[in-house]
């Protein structure tokens, strides 16, 4: 049934340590949900005697038409169970896709977290996307598991005098929203990855962010958001100058974030992939300097009503040409 978010933090807490990450939280569903005015922050929650199963996303409206659609927050998403008991997770599913028909669900897209393999709770079409990298925070000498390249680039940076801060929300805001949206307007960015002073100031706010600000004297060169829900930090949005970029500055952040999420307790510090599938994507080779760790992201896909979205895509292809294989292929 669909619960309030105070019944979905309920909820979430009670989820066994290796089933949660800070994309899946209750704030972040919502906080994401800020991007947009079209999006709704939902939460789904089926109970039997101990058992609990919880899945937060977002719906929205596809235009020029009746029905609604889902999909996962930025990032990571996907549903979370406290039992393994295929029985369980079959009669959640069940309630799950009967809630979608009943309130005009015409599809439904999911990015499963790669650590968590959360698919195992999803019973819809699983496609495996990318590979993505992670740092072992139990390692004894964290620096010493980089490669070689990253290891002179931390070391450049702080020879350079670049230091590490880690800020408050004001302080952060007064820096990092500027130098992101000028980071994603010399890249062209698609719209999807430009976010709104309104999504900062819920998600900024939130006790599970942390903010780190790179100097040089006092300067901002770069700036990033980590997020961290008991095992797992998540490195969620960086920003970088030209100087910043020239002295590594991004490097030595992330750094500093594996030795934060060391202290709070995490063990695991995922970083994400490339920006698309291909093993020389420029993105996953920087990342991939960090660590021999690998983890596959997937996505999940599920019509809820089939004749409805066949008839919306021939459609679709028809007026404009393109055959796209996007599972929500009306968004642009």
């Amino acid at each position: 049934m669909e619960v309030s978010y105070e019944t979905a933090l309920k909820t979430f807490a009670r989820l066994n340590e290796e089933t949660k990450a800070p994309s899946l939280h209750p704030w972040y569903v919502i906080a994401d949900a800020r991007r947009s005015a079209d999006l709704k922050p939902t939460f789904f929650v089926f109970e039997e005697d101990e058992a609990c199963f919880y899945h937060g996303f977002h719906v929205a409206k596809v235009t020029g038409t009746d029905f609604k659609d889902i999909q996962s927050p930025y990032g990571y998403g996907g549903p979370a169970a406290s039992s393994d008991d295929a029985a369980f997770l079959g009669r959640a599913w069940a309630a799950y896709v009967l809630w979608c028909k009943k309130n005009n669900v015409l599809v439904e897209f999911i990015r499963f977290h790669p650590l968590l393999e959360n698919w195992r709770y999803y019973q819809g079409e699983i496609i495996p996307d990318r590979q993505t990298v992670w740092i072992d925070l139990d390692s004894a000498e964290l620096l010493m598991t980089y490669s070689v390249r990253v290891r002179t680039a931390i070391r450049k940076a702080t020879k350079e005098g670049l230091r590490v801060k880690w800020v408050e929300a004001q302080k952060f805001m007064e820096i990092f929203p500027q130098m992101y949206k000028s980071v994603m307007t010399e890249l062209k960015a698609d719209e999807i990855y430009y976010f709104n002073q309104d999504y900062f100031s819920k998600l900024l706010f939130w006790e599970n962010a942390h903010f780190a600000v790179c100097l040089l004297a006092d300067e901002p060169v770069a700036s990033a958001i980590f997020l961290a829900e008991q095992a797992i930090m998540e490195y969620h949005l960086s920003a970088s100058t030209i100087i910043g970029k020239k002295l590594a500055a991004t490097n030595l952040i992330l750094h500093e974030a594996t030795l934060l999420g060391k202290k709070l307790g995490c063990r695991a510090l995922h970083m994400g992939g490339g920006t698309d599938n291909n093993a020389d994507n420029a993105l996953l080779f920087f990342k991939a300097g960090f660590s021999k760790n690998r983890g596959l992201f997937k996505i999940g896909k599920q019509v809820h009503q089939d004749e409805a979205y066949t008839v919306l895509k021939k459609e679709w292809q028809k007026k404009n040409g393109d055959n796209s294989n996007r599972i929500l292929f009306y968004r642009t």
